[in-house]
């Protein structure tokens, strides 16, 4: 059977997004492009704002606003929060939500308000979707059922949509 095309997509898009700023990443460098940039050092909390487009090799995420919080060294990422609007794009897949937040140290991912996560024709869409770098995925319906749409390897069904 096929596997779970929610997790590969989850940790492709996602981690190897976000895992240049937790410094795993080689050499490929993180872009960040926003209308406005403001970063407190007494917080260590970095954010941009406005028309946010955050590139990581081949793999771009964009949304309303971006924030990045260091621990108290500002040298490690503690979280990452990307608000309003939010899309990544990957050439393993796309996702959407209002609100994405990356915790580095718990290597996971959450994905708020009207989530969904395409693969080719396959979806899975909820209201809020938490994958984890090992696989793990977990989808919650609150305000709307969960749901999911797989289709059979090799099945020509929706290909001309």
């Amino acid at each position: 059977m096929r596997k779970f095309f929610c997790a590969l997509v989850v940790t492709g898009l996602i981690f190897s997004y976000s895992s240049a700023f937790s410094g795993s990443a080689g050499n490929v460098p993180v872009v960040v492009e926003a209308q406005k940039l403001t970063y407190d050092d007494k917080k260590k909390i970095a954010t941009y704002i406005g028309s946010v487009v955050a590139q990581h090799g081949k793999t771009i995420i964009t949304g309303d606003k971006l924030t990045i919080y260091f621990d108290p060294t500002g040298k490690h990422i503690r979280k990452i929060v990307v608000e309003g609007n939010v899309h990544i794009k990957d050439p393993r897949g796309e996702g959407w939500c209002r609100k994405l937040i990356y915790y580095p140290l718990e290597e996971k991912v959450v994905l708020l308000g009207d989530a969904k996560l395409k693969q080719g024709d396959n979806v899975i869409i909820g209201d809020k979707i938490v994958a984890y770098r090992d696989g793990r995925v977990e989808v919650e319906g609150v305000k709307q059922r969960v749901k999911t749409v797989i289709y059979p390897e090799g099945s020509s069904l929706g290909k001309n949509r």
